[in-house]
Protein backbone atom coordinates (compact mmCIF):
# COMPACT_ATOMS: atom_id res chain seq x y z
CA UNK A 1 0.00 0.00 0.00
CA UNK A 2 1.17 3.33 -1.11
CA UNK A 3 1.12 5.81 1.96
CA UNK A 4 1.85 9.61 1.41
CA UNK A 5 3.57 11.33 4.93
CA UNK A 6 3.09 14.68 4.70
CA UNK A 7 4.59 17.53 7.25
CA UNK A 8 3.49 21.11 8.02
CA UNK A 9 4.57 23.62 10.12
CA UNK A 10 4.12 27.43 10.73
CA UNK A 11 4.79 30.25 13.05
CA UNK A 12 1.36 31.81 13.54
CA UNK A 13 2.00 33.47 16.96
CA UNK A 14 3.51 32.85 20.69
CA UNK A 15 3.12 33.77 24.01
CA UNK A 16 4.90 37.05 25.24
CA UNK A 17 7.04 36.51 21.88
CA UNK A 18 8.91 34.15 20.09
CA UNK A 19 8.48 31.25 22.94
CA UNK A 20 5.64 28.77 21.96
CA UNK A 21 1.68 28.73 20.47
CA UNK A 22 -0.91 28.81 22.79
CA UNK A 23 -3.06 25.98 23.85
CA UNK A 24 -5.71 28.33 21.87
CA UNK A 25 -3.34 28.14 18.65
CA UNK A 26 -3.07 23.93 19.17
CA UNK A 27 -7.10 23.51 19.67
CA UNK A 28 -7.72 25.68 16.65
CA UNK A 29 -5.72 23.67 14.39
CA UNK A 30 -6.92 20.45 15.67
CA UNK A 31 -10.50 21.17 15.50
CA UNK A 32 -10.01 21.46 11.62
CA UNK A 33 -7.48 18.64 11.09
CA UNK A 34 -9.11 15.85 13.02
CA UNK A 35 -12.17 15.98 11.65
CA UNK A 36 -10.93 15.03 8.06
CA UNK A 37 -9.43 11.36 9.99
CA UNK A 38 -12.30 9.13 9.93
CA UNK A 39 -11.86 5.24 10.23
CA UNK A 40 -14.13 4.61 7.41
CA UNK A 41 -12.23 5.55 4.99
CA UNK A 42 -14.49 8.58 4.13
CA UNK A 43 -12.13 11.33 5.23
CA UNK A 44 -9.23 13.15 3.92
CA UNK A 45 -6.73 11.49 6.03
CA UNK A 46 -5.97 8.13 7.56
CA UNK A 47 -4.29 9.83 10.64
CA UNK A 48 -2.81 12.86 11.98
CA UNK A 49 -0.58 14.24 14.55
CA UNK A 50 -0.15 18.01 15.66
CA UNK A 51 2.22 19.62 17.90
CA UNK A 52 5.01 22.62 18.26
CA UNK A 53 8.35 23.10 18.37
CA UNK A 54 9.32 26.91 19.74
CA UNK A 55 6.68 28.89 18.28
CA UNK A 56 6.09 26.57 15.29
CA UNK A 57 3.11 24.85 15.06
CA UNK A 58 3.89 21.21 12.91
CA UNK A 59 0.83 18.80 11.33
CA UNK A 60 1.58 15.46 10.88
CA UNK A 61 -0.71 13.52 8.12
CA UNK A 62 -0.79 10.40 6.48
CA UNK A 63 -2.90 10.02 3.32
CA UNK A 64 -2.86 8.65 0.21
CA UNK A 65 -3.81 11.68 -2.16
CA UNK A 66 0.53 12.17 -3.22
CA UNK A 67 2.35 14.97 -2.42
CA UNK A 68 1.76 18.53 -3.52
CA UNK A 69 -1.74 17.79 -3.06
CA UNK A 70 -4.06 20.86 -3.32
CA UNK A 71 -6.77 19.34 -0.47
CA UNK A 72 -4.14 18.12 2.14
CA UNK A 73 -2.76 21.67 1.34
CA UNK A 74 -5.57 23.36 1.58
CA UNK A 75 -6.67 21.84 4.75
CA UNK A 76 -3.44 22.86 6.77
CA UNK A 77 -3.36 26.88 5.46
CA UNK A 78 -7.08 26.88 6.99
CA UNK A 79 -5.89 25.13 9.82
CA UNK A 80 -2.97 28.10 10.24
CA UNK A 81 -5.84 30.79 9.48
CA UNK A 82 -8.10 29.56 12.16
CA UNK A 83 -4.86 29.71 14.48
CA UNK A 84 -4.17 33.29 13.32
CA UNK A 85 -7.51 34.31 14.04
CA UNK A 86 -7.00 33.00 17.58
CA UNK A 87 -3.86 34.77 17.84
CA UNK A 88 -4.67 37.99 17.11
CA UNK A 89 -8.16 37.74 20.07
CA UNK A 90 -5.13 36.56 22.08
CA UNK A 91 -2.98 39.23 21.78
CA UNK A 92 -0.01 36.66 20.68
CA UNK A 93 3.08 38.30 19.11
CA UNK A 94 3.52 37.27 15.33
CA UNK A 95 0.34 36.25 14.73
CA UNK A 96 -0.05 34.62 11.10
CA UNK A 97 3.63 35.32 11.05
CA UNK A 98 4.68 32.89 8.33
CA UNK A 99 1.12 33.36 6.60
CA UNK A 100 3.04 35.62 3.39
CA UNK A 101 0.02 35.21 0.89
CA UNK A 102 -3.64 36.88 1.48
CA UNK A 103 -5.12 33.63 -0.47
CA UNK A 104 -3.98 30.31 -1.26
CA UNK A 105 -3.22 29.23 -4.26
CA UNK A 106 -3.48 25.10 -4.52
CA UNK A 107 -0.07 24.63 -2.41
CA UNK A 108 1.76 26.17 0.84
CA UNK A 109 5.05 25.84 -1.06
CA UNK A 110 6.19 29.12 -1.60
CA UNK A 111 3.75 30.56 0.55
CA UNK A 112 5.43 30.68 4.15
CA UNK A 113 4.77 27.21 5.56
CA UNK A 114 7.47 24.30 5.63
CA UNK A 115 7.02 21.37 4.07
CA UNK A 116 8.04 17.82 3.89
CA UNK A 117 6.95 15.10 2.32
CA UNK A 118 7.47 11.86 0.30
CA UNK A 119 5.03 9.03 -0.67
CA UNK A 120 6.46 5.28 -0.04
CA UNK A 121 5.42 1.98 -0.49
CA UNK A 122 4.78 1.07 3.24
CA UNK A 123 6.91 -1.62 4.45
CA UNK A 124 5.18 -4.40 6.95
CA UNK A 125 6.52 -2.48 10.34
CA UNK A 126 7.68 0.98 8.51
CA UNK A 127 9.08 3.10 11.21
CA UNK A 128 10.34 6.82 10.05
CA UNK A 129 11.49 9.75 12.61
CA UNK A 130 10.46 13.48 12.17
CA UNK A 131 13.02 16.01 13.19
CA UNK A 132 11.01 19.58 13.92
CA UNK A 133 13.61 22.89 14.74
CA UNK A 134 13.27 26.25 15.77
CA UNK A 135 15.00 29.43 15.55
CA UNK A 136 17.15 28.16 12.54
CA UNK A 137 17.57 27.59 8.72
CA UNK A 138 17.15 25.06 6.67
CA UNK A 139 20.87 24.06 6.43
CA UNK A 140 21.10 23.48 9.73
CA UNK A 141 20.24 20.14 8.96
CA UNK A 142 22.64 19.45 6.38
CA UNK A 143 25.74 18.40 9.22
CA UNK A 144 23.43 15.53 10.85
CA UNK A 145 22.21 14.52 7.19
CA UNK A 146 26.21 14.30 6.11
CA UNK A 147 26.94 12.46 9.41
CA UNK A 148 23.82 10.08 8.32
CA UNK A 149 24.53 8.94 4.74
CA UNK A 150 27.54 10.09 4.39
CA UNK A 151 30.44 9.90 7.36
CA UNK A 152 31.28 6.20 8.01
CA UNK A 153 33.02 7.42 11.76
CA UNK A 154 29.42 8.66 12.61
CA UNK A 155 27.21 5.78 11.16
CA UNK A 156 28.67 2.34 10.79
CA UNK A 157 25.96 1.25 9.17
CA UNK A 158 27.45 2.66 5.89
CA UNK A 159 29.67 -0.31 6.05
CA UNK A 160 27.88 -2.79 7.04
CA UNK A 161 24.65 -2.60 5.82
CA UNK A 162 25.03 -3.78 1.73
CA UNK A 163 22.21 -1.30 0.70
CA UNK A 164 23.78 1.67 2.31
CA UNK A 165 27.38 0.73 1.63
CA UNK A 166 26.32 0.85 -2.31
CA UNK A 167 25.62 4.63 -1.72
CA UNK A 168 22.96 7.21 -2.03
CA UNK A 169 21.40 9.90 -4.18
CA UNK A 170 21.18 13.34 -2.41
CA UNK A 171 19.32 15.95 -4.13
CA UNK A 172 21.01 19.44 -3.35
CA UNK A 173 19.15 22.66 -3.53
CA UNK A 174 20.39 26.02 -4.24
CA UNK A 175 17.82 28.27 -2.41
CA UNK A 176 19.15 31.34 -3.72
CA UNK A 177 18.13 29.92 -7.68
CA UNK A 178 15.35 27.89 -6.91
CA UNK A 179 17.82 24.89 -8.80
CA UNK A 180 18.56 21.44 -7.53
CA UNK A 181 21.16 19.07 -8.37
CA UNK A 182 21.59 14.80 -8.14
CA UNK A 183 24.95 13.80 -6.48
CA UNK A 184 25.59 9.80 -6.17
CA UNK A 185 27.68 8.91 -3.61
CA UNK A 186 30.50 7.96 -3.51
CA UNK A 187 31.43 9.14 -6.96
CA UNK A 188 30.47 12.20 -6.14
CA UNK A 189 31.36 12.92 -2.46
CA UNK A 190 33.94 15.96 -2.43
CA UNK A 191 31.40 17.85 -4.89
CA UNK A 192 28.44 17.36 -2.37
CA UNK A 193 31.14 18.21 0.62
CA UNK A 194 32.36 21.41 -1.47
CA UNK A 195 28.34 22.49 -1.85
CA UNK A 196 27.34 21.56 2.41
CA UNK A 197 29.86 24.66 3.28
CA UNK A 198 27.66 26.86 2.62
CA UNK A 199 24.67 25.93 4.37
CA UNK A 200 22.77 29.45 3.90
CA UNK A 201 22.79 28.40 0.09
CA UNK A 202 23.21 25.33 -0.69
CA UNK A 203 20.48 22.39 1.51
CA UNK A 204 19.79 18.90 1.16
CA UNK A 205 16.25 18.46 -0.15
CA UNK A 206 15.88 14.81 -0.22
CA UNK A 207 18.33 10.96 -0.25
CA UNK A 208 16.82 7.76 -1.89
CA UNK A 209 18.66 4.81 -2.39
CA UNK A 210 20.29 3.30 -5.78
CA UNK A 211 17.54 1.98 -6.29
CA UNK A 212 14.72 4.79 -5.92
CA UNK A 213 13.39 4.42 -2.35
CA UNK A 214 12.90 7.62 -0.65
CA UNK A 215 14.87 7.80 2.26
CA UNK A 216 14.45 11.40 3.36
CA UNK A 217 12.83 14.83 2.59
CA UNK A 218 13.45 18.14 4.04
CA UNK A 219 11.68 21.72 3.92
CA UNK A 220 13.64 23.79 2.24
CA UNK A 221 11.95 27.32 1.82
CA UNK A 222 13.74 30.26 2.81
CA UNK A 223 11.22 33.17 3.92
CA UNK A 224 13.18 36.31 3.08
CA UNK A 225 13.29 34.96 -0.63
CA UNK A 226 9.69 35.14 -0.30
CA UNK A 227 8.69 37.91 1.15
CA UNK A 228 11.71 40.01 0.57
CA UNK A 229 12.29 41.29 3.72
CA UNK A 230 13.23 39.55 7.23
CA UNK A 231 9.84 37.82 8.47
CA UNK A 232 11.56 35.29 10.75
CA UNK A 233 13.93 32.10 10.73
CA UNK A 234 12.94 29.14 8.07
CA UNK A 235 12.56 26.74 11.10
CA UNK A 236 13.09 23.28 8.90
CA UNK A 237 11.16 20.13 9.46
CA UNK A 238 12.09 16.57 7.63
CA UNK A 239 11.29 12.95 7.66
CA UNK A 240 13.78 10.24 7.80
CA UNK A 241 12.47 6.41 7.35
CA UNK A 242 15.18 4.36 9.13
CA UNK A 243 15.41 0.59 10.03
CA UNK A 244 16.33 -2.14 7.64
CA UNK A 245 17.79 -1.06 4.33
CA UNK A 246 17.97 2.21 5.63
CA UNK A 247 20.04 4.22 9.07
CA UNK A 248 18.70 2.73 11.94
CA UNK A 249 16.86 4.72 14.34
CA UNK A 250 19.47 5.50 16.77
CA UNK A 251 22.19 6.12 13.96
CA UNK A 252 20.10 8.51 12.47
CA UNK A 253 19.66 10.23 16.10
CA UNK A 254 23.19 10.31 17.44
CA UNK A 255 24.00 12.49 14.01
CA UNK A 256 22.68 15.40 16.38
CA UNK A 257 24.43 14.35 19.67
CA UNK A 258 27.12 16.37 18.38
CA UNK A 259 25.67 20.11 19.04
CA UNK A 260 26.70 22.41 15.82
CA UNK A 261 26.94 26.05 15.27
CA UNK A 262 24.18 26.82 13.03
CA UNK A 263 22.69 30.25 11.77
CA UNK A 264 19.86 31.47 13.94
CA UNK A 265 18.98 32.76 17.38
CA UNK A 266 17.34 36.21 18.60
CA UNK A 267 16.89 38.14 15.47
CA UNK A 268 18.18 35.40 13.10
CA UNK A 269 22.06 37.08 12.87
CA UNK A 270 24.19 34.57 15.49
CA UNK A 271 25.89 31.82 15.30
CA UNK A 272 24.61 29.00 17.86
CA UNK A 273 24.56 25.22 18.18
CA UNK A 274 21.89 23.38 17.46
CA UNK A 275 20.31 21.61 20.79
CA UNK A 276 18.48 18.64 21.20
CA UNK A 277 14.98 18.93 23.02
CA UNK A 278 12.27 17.58 24.24
CA UNK A 279 9.25 17.34 22.07
CA UNK A 280 6.56 20.23 22.88
CA UNK A 281 9.62 22.48 24.22
CA UNK A 282 9.30 26.24 23.93
CA UNK A 283 11.84 28.23 22.73
CA UNK A 284 14.58 29.45 25.26
CA UNK A 285 14.50 33.33 26.27
CA UNK A 286 18.58 32.52 27.01
CA UNK A 287 19.40 34.28 23.45
CA UNK A 288 16.72 31.71 22.02
CA UNK A 289 19.20 29.22 21.32
CA UNK A 290 18.64 27.19 18.01
CA UNK A 291 16.79 23.73 19.22
CA UNK A 292 15.83 20.73 17.51
CA UNK A 293 13.19 17.92 18.45
CA UNK A 294 12.66 13.88 17.37
CA UNK A 295 9.50 12.66 16.68
CA UNK A 296 9.57 8.36 16.57
CA UNK A 297 6.79 6.90 15.07
CA UNK A 298 5.47 3.70 13.92
CA UNK A 299 2.91 3.63 10.99
CA UNK A 300 0.52 0.80 9.21
CA UNK A 301 -1.48 1.01 6.83
CA UNK A 302 -1.70 4.64 7.49
CA UNK A 303 -2.08 4.66 11.50
CA UNK A 304 0.30 6.23 13.59
CA UNK A 305 1.66 4.95 16.43
CA UNK A 306 3.62 7.19 19.19
CA UNK A 307 5.33 9.60 19.00
CA UNK A 308 8.28 8.56 21.31
CA UNK A 309 10.22 11.81 22.41
CA UNK A 310 13.36 11.08 20.36
CA UNK A 311 16.13 13.56 22.52
CA UNK A 312 13.85 12.78 26.19
CA UNK A 313 15.85 10.40 27.72
CA UNK A 314 18.66 11.73 30.89
CA UNK A 315 21.89 10.88 28.35
CA UNK A 316 20.52 13.64 26.07
CA UNK A 317 20.69 15.75 29.04
CA UNK A 318 24.72 15.85 28.79
CA UNK A 319 24.16 16.68 25.14
CA UNK A 320 22.11 19.84 26.13
CA UNK A 321 24.65 21.18 28.62
CA UNK A 322 27.52 21.26 25.95
CA UNK A 323 25.17 23.02 23.88
CA UNK A 324 24.53 25.57 26.30
CA UNK A 325 28.37 25.92 27.39
CA UNK A 326 29.27 26.45 23.48
CA UNK A 327 26.16 28.98 22.79
CA UNK A 328 27.53 31.33 26.10
CA UNK A 329 31.31 30.76 24.77
CA UNK A 330 30.22 32.18 21.87
CA UNK A 331 27.52 34.78 22.01
CA UNK A 332 29.73 36.70 24.89
CA UNK A 333 31.37 37.48 21.47
CA UNK A 334 28.92 39.72 21.04
CA UNK A 335 28.39 41.45 17.57
CA UNK A 336 31.94 40.60 16.35
CA UNK A 337 32.10 38.24 13.06
CA UNK A 338 31.96 34.97 13.48
CA UNK A 339 29.48 35.36 16.18
CA UNK A 340 27.22 37.69 13.88
CA UNK A 341 26.61 36.38 10.47
CA UNK A 342 27.93 37.72 7.54
CA UNK A 343 26.30 41.03 6.27
CA UNK A 344 24.80 39.25 3.06
CA UNK A 345 23.02 36.88 5.63
CA UNK A 346 21.93 39.51 8.14
CA UNK A 347 18.05 38.76 8.51
CA UNK A 348 18.15 42.19 9.54
CA UNK A 349 20.27 43.97 7.07
CA UNK A 350 17.94 46.85 6.55
CA UNK A 351 19.15 48.09 9.97
CA UNK A 352 22.24 46.95 9.39
CA UNK A 353 22.74 49.06 6.16
CA UNK A 354 21.11 51.90 7.90
CA UNK A 355 23.99 52.43 10.38
CA UNK A 356 26.82 51.73 7.58
CA UNK A 357 25.12 54.73 5.63
CA UNK A 358 26.19 56.70 8.42
CA UNK A 359 29.94 55.85 8.29
CA UNK A 360 30.14 55.59 4.16
CA UNK A 361 28.51 59.45 4.10
CA UNK A 362 31.73 60.01 6.18
CA UNK A 363 34.12 58.61 4.14
CA UNK A 364 36.92 60.67 2.06
CA UNK A 365 39.66 60.05 0.16
CA UNK A 366 43.29 59.78 1.37
CA UNK A 367 45.02 62.28 1.24
CA UNK A 368 47.88 62.05 -1.68
CA UNK A 369 46.48 58.98 -3.17
CA UNK A 370 45.58 58.88 -6.31
CA UNK A 371 43.19 56.08 -7.83
CA UNK A 372 45.23 55.48 -10.70
CA UNK A 373 47.99 53.70 -8.14
CA UNK A 374 49.33 50.16 -9.27
CA UNK A 375 50.92 49.03 -6.30
CA UNK A 376 50.42 50.22 -3.22
CA UNK A 377 52.11 53.72 -2.60
CA UNK A 378 53.16 53.93 -5.92
CA UNK A 379 52.74 56.15 -9.18
CA UNK A 380 52.60 55.21 -12.44
CA UNK A 381 55.61 57.17 -13.42
CA UNK A 382 57.45 55.34 -10.79
CA UNK A 383 56.52 52.29 -12.32
CA UNK A 384 57.06 53.33 -15.95
CA UNK A 385 60.76 54.29 -15.01
CA UNK A 386 61.15 51.16 -13.24
CA UNK A 387 59.95 49.45 -16.07
CA UNK A 388 62.48 50.91 -17.94
CA UNK A 389 65.82 50.01 -15.78
CA UNK A 390 64.54 46.30 -16.11
CA UNK A 391 64.40 46.87 -19.66
CA UNK A 392 60.81 46.07 -19.84
CA UNK A 393 58.52 49.08 -22.39
CA UNK A 394 56.09 51.13 -20.13
CA UNK A 395 52.82 51.14 -20.17
CA UNK A 396 50.97 52.67 -22.88
CA UNK A 397 53.92 53.52 -24.94
CA UNK A 398 54.45 52.33 -28.28
CA UNK A 399 57.72 49.75 -28.83
CA UNK A 400 60.27 51.02 -31.45
CA UNK A 401 59.83 49.25 -34.51
CA UNK A 402 62.61 46.30 -34.61
CA UNK A 403 63.05 45.68 -31.11
CA UNK A 404 61.54 42.64 -29.00
CA UNK A 405 59.49 42.56 -25.90
CA UNK A 406 61.58 43.12 -22.76
CA UNK A 407 64.32 44.67 -24.68
CA UNK A 408 66.07 47.62 -23.31
CA UNK A 409 65.13 50.31 -25.85
CA UNK A 410 68.56 52.02 -27.34
CA UNK A 411 69.58 55.08 -26.82
CA UNK A 412 69.89 57.68 -29.47
CA UNK A 413 66.33 56.54 -30.98
CA UNK A 414 63.69 58.81 -32.54
CA UNK A 415 60.69 58.45 -30.87
CA UNK A 416 57.63 57.02 -32.54
CA UNK A 417 54.81 59.01 -33.70
CA UNK A 418 52.45 60.18 -30.49
CA UNK A 419 54.94 58.67 -28.01
CA UNK A 420 55.21 61.27 -25.40
CA UNK A 421 56.98 61.25 -22.70
CA UNK A 422 54.46 60.53 -19.53
CA UNK A 423 54.53 63.10 -17.03
CA UNK A 424 57.33 63.13 -14.48
CA UNK A 425 59.72 60.63 -16.99
CA UNK A 426 62.56 62.32 -18.80
CA UNK A 427 62.00 61.86 -22.52
CA UNK A 428 64.63 60.14 -24.55
CA UNK A 429 67.39 61.54 -26.36
CA UNK A 430 66.32 63.04 -29.63
CA UNK A 431 68.81 61.29 -32.08
CA UNK A 432 72.62 61.51 -32.52
CA UNK A 433 74.58 64.47 -32.83
CA UNK A 434 74.97 65.40 -36.68
CA UNK A 435 78.64 64.46 -37.71
CA UNK A 436 80.72 66.78 -39.27
CA UNK A 437 79.89 68.43 -42.73
CA UNK A 438 76.43 66.24 -42.09
CA UNK A 439 73.48 68.44 -43.57
CA UNK A 440 70.46 69.96 -41.43
CA UNK A 441 67.75 66.75 -41.71
CA UNK A 442 70.43 64.59 -43.66
CA UNK A 443 69.89 60.66 -41.68
CA UNK A 444 73.48 60.57 -39.83
CA UNK A 445 75.87 57.78 -40.40
CA UNK A 446 75.22 54.94 -37.93
CA UNK A 447 78.68 53.42 -36.17
CA UNK A 448 80.34 50.66 -38.28
CA UNK A 449 80.45 47.15 -36.71
CA UNK A 450 83.65 45.84 -36.08
CA UNK A 451 85.20 43.47 -38.42
CA UNK A 452 86.23 39.97 -37.44
CA UNK A 453 89.46 40.09 -34.88
CA UNK A 454 89.01 43.35 -35.27
CA UNK A 455 88.81 45.04 -31.85
CA UNK A 456 85.92 47.54 -30.69
CA UNK A 457 86.36 50.87 -30.10
CA UNK A 458 86.51 51.90 -26.50
CA UNK A 459 83.42 53.10 -25.45
CA UNK A 460 80.77 52.12 -28.29
CA UNK A 461 78.35 49.68 -27.62
CA UNK A 462 77.48 46.34 -29.02
CA UNK A 463 74.49 46.23 -31.27
CA UNK A 464 71.17 45.20 -29.94
CA UNK A 465 69.58 41.41 -30.40
CA UNK A 466 66.66 42.23 -32.89
CA UNK A 467 68.31 44.92 -33.73
CA UNK A 468 69.42 45.66 -38.02
CA UNK A 469 73.04 45.99 -38.17
CA UNK A 470 74.33 49.73 -38.50
CA UNK A 471 75.41 50.89 -41.78
CA UNK A 472 79.60 50.35 -41.48
CA UNK A 473 81.35 53.82 -40.61
CA UNK A 474 82.80 55.57 -42.68
CA UNK A 475 86.21 55.16 -41.51
CA UNK A 476 88.43 58.24 -41.23
CA UNK A 477 85.65 60.13 -39.93
CA UNK A 478 85.63 62.26 -36.53
CA UNK A 479 85.20 60.08 -33.85
CA UNK A 480 81.44 60.80 -32.26
CA UNK A 481 81.36 63.24 -28.92
CA UNK A 482 82.13 60.88 -25.90
CA UNK A 483 84.29 58.01 -28.47
CA UNK A 484 88.02 57.91 -28.22
CA UNK A 485 89.52 56.49 -31.71
CA UNK A 486 91.07 53.30 -31.65
CA UNK A 487 95.16 53.87 -30.56
CA UNK A 488 97.33 52.98 -33.26
CA UNK A 489 94.86 52.89 -36.17
CA UNK A 490 95.39 54.78 -38.56
CA UNK A 491 92.26 56.04 -41.66
CA UNK A 492 92.44 53.88 -45.14
CA UNK A 493 93.36 56.01 -47.75
CA UNK A 494 91.52 56.09 -51.16
CA UNK A 495 88.29 55.49 -49.49
CA UNK A 496 85.17 57.02 -50.80
CA UNK A 497 83.69 60.06 -48.58
CA UNK A 498 80.14 60.56 -48.26
CA UNK A 499 78.48 63.03 -50.05
CA UNK A 500 77.83 66.29 -48.31
CA UNK A 501 81.10 65.82 -45.99
CA UNK A 502 84.75 67.64 -45.76
CA UNK A 503 87.44 65.41 -45.92
CA UNK A 504 88.41 64.32 -42.48
CA UNK A 505 91.20 67.00 -40.77
CA UNK A 506 94.88 65.73 -40.20
CA UNK A 507 95.71 66.19 -35.98
CA UNK A 508 99.14 67.14 -35.69
CA UNK A 509 101.47 64.80 -33.80
CA UNK A 510 100.95 64.54 -30.27
CA UNK A 511 103.89 66.91 -28.23
CA UNK A 512 103.00 65.73 -24.65
CA UNK A 513 101.00 62.79 -22.95
CA UNK A 514 98.44 65.20 -21.82
CA UNK A 515 95.18 65.77 -24.60
CA UNK A 516 92.31 68.23 -24.38
CA UNK A 517 89.87 68.11 -26.99
CA UNK A 518 87.42 71.07 -26.98
CA UNK A 519 84.20 71.06 -29.13
CA UNK A 520 81.94 74.11 -29.23
CA UNK A 521 78.11 72.44 -27.93
CA UNK A 522 79.47 70.47 -25.01
CA UNK A 523 83.07 69.92 -23.74
CA UNK A 524 84.49 66.43 -22.96
CA UNK A 525 87.50 66.27 -21.14
CA UNK A 526 89.25 62.93 -21.80
CA UNK A 527 92.26 62.68 -18.97
CA UNK A 528 94.89 60.43 -19.39
CA UNK A 529 97.45 59.70 -16.11
CA UNK A 530 100.33 61.78 -15.75
CA UNK A 531 103.48 59.61 -15.63
CA UNK A 532 106.07 60.15 -12.60
CA UNK A 533 108.76 62.36 -14.33
CA UNK A 534 111.34 65.53 -13.28
CA UNK A 535 109.60 68.57 -13.26
CA UNK A 536 109.69 70.84 -16.23
CA UNK A 537 107.75 73.15 -18.81
CA UNK A 538 104.80 71.40 -20.03
CA UNK A 539 103.41 71.81 -23.74
CA UNK A 540 99.85 70.98 -24.76
CA UNK A 541 99.39 69.59 -27.95
CA UNK A 542 97.38 71.71 -30.22
CA UNK A 543 93.56 70.81 -30.28
CA UNK A 544 91.84 70.38 -33.23
CA UNK A 545 88.34 72.81 -33.34
CA UNK A 546 85.64 70.89 -35.37
CA UNK A 547 85.53 72.85 -39.10
CA UNK A 548 81.47 73.75 -39.71
CA UNK A 549 80.43 74.05 -43.11
CA UNK A 550 80.45 77.60 -43.61
CA UNK A 551 83.81 78.33 -42.18
CA UNK A 552 87.38 77.73 -44.29
CA UNK A 553 89.10 74.51 -43.88
CA UNK A 554 92.05 75.60 -42.25
CA UNK A 555 92.01 74.53 -38.62
CA UNK A 556 92.40 77.10 -35.77
CA UNK A 557 94.82 75.82 -33.10
CA UNK A 558 95.67 76.60 -29.69
CA UNK A 559 98.71 76.25 -27.99
CA UNK A 560 99.54 76.95 -24.61
CA UNK A 561 102.78 76.79 -22.80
Amino acid sequence: MKITVTVIKADVGGIGGHTRPSDGLINAVRNLVKPQVRKDGKGLLIDSYIGYCGDDIHIVMTHTKGVNNSQVHGLAWRAFEAATRVAKSEGLYGAGQDLLKDSFSGNVKGMGPGVAEMTFEERPNEAFTIYAADKTEPGAFNYPFYRMFVDTLSNTGLIVNQNLAKGVRITVMDVEKGKIATLNMWEDKPTLEAALMYPGRYVVSTVSTKDNQPILAASTDRLHNIAGTYVGKDDPICIVRTQKDFPATEEAGSAFNNPHLVAGNTRGSHHMPLMPVKINSPASINYAIPIVSALVFSMHNGVLTGPVDGFGSVDWDYVRNIAMKRAIAIRSQGFVHPATLVPDELEYGVGYRARMSVLWSRMRPIPGASPNVKQHGQKPNQVNKQQQKQGQRPQNQQRPQGQRPGQKPQQGNRPQQNNKPQQGQRPQQQGNRPQQGQRPGQKPQQGNRPQHGQQRPQGQRPPQQGQRPQQKQQQGNRPQQGQRPPQGQKPQQNQQRPQGQRPPQQPKPQTAPNTQVKSESKSTEVKVKKPRAPRKKKTDTTATKPAESTVSTTPKTETST
